[in-house]
């Protein structure tokens, strides 16, 4: 960009500059070194250098994730990995698509909240993929919870809608084991 014409201004030259620039997220800042952009000397506006700004966005990304409490792209990539799928198997069941599972996975893209709890469920949990596939039924794998919910079904409209409830005992090594 050395001796080009303001595409801003259109009558300005812009020159080089390199210098630390600082970016500041939610009450957290980050310094990125080696900044390079190009100012108009004369309405002063200041364009990024394309190899600043890919390198700079991944850091972006990286810092945002961190300051939002999000999976790394290291950490989504082991998550994929201890479950053993492709990124195309891993997108099929979570939605969003191959790509955007791919750019969560290089840094270039943020997942969402949701993205990220749901991703979170299923390395903590690894069979719940059973119950996102739809291959097991839910009150096989979650327990208790769905015997509870099956009861509560089971209690009368009328009985809910009054407010009643009823004391009842779960033998929980039933529950656990399914017997």
């Amino acid at each position: 960009m050395k001796d080009q014409k303001c595409p801003i201004c259109g009558t300005g030259s812009l020159r080089k500059e390199i210098g630390a620039e600082t970016f500041e997220y939610k009450g957290k800042s980050i310094s990125i070194p080696n900044y390079v952009t190009y100012a108009c000397d004369a309405c002063g506006e200041a364009i990024v250098d394309n190899n600043t700004m890919k390198k700079s966005g991944k850091i972006l990304k990286a810092f945002k994730r961190e300051v939002d409490g999000l999976l790394t792209a290291e950490q989504i990539k082991a998550i994929r990995a201890k479950l053993g799928l492709t990124q195309n198997e891993l997108a099929e069941i979570v939605g969003g698509g191959a790509k955007s599972l791919a750019r969560y996975e290089s840094g270039q893209v943020c997942q969402s909240r949701g993205m990220d709890n749901l991703l979170r469920i299923l390395d903590a949990y690894p069979h719940t993929l059973n119950v996102i596939q739809k291959k097991e039924s839910s009150s096989k794998t979650t327990g208790n919870i769905a015997y509870f919910e099956e009861y509560k079904y089971k209690m009368g409209k009328e009985d809910r809608l009054k407010g009643k409830t009823s004391a009842f005992t779960v033998d929980t090594q039933e529950a656990a084991y399914g017997s």
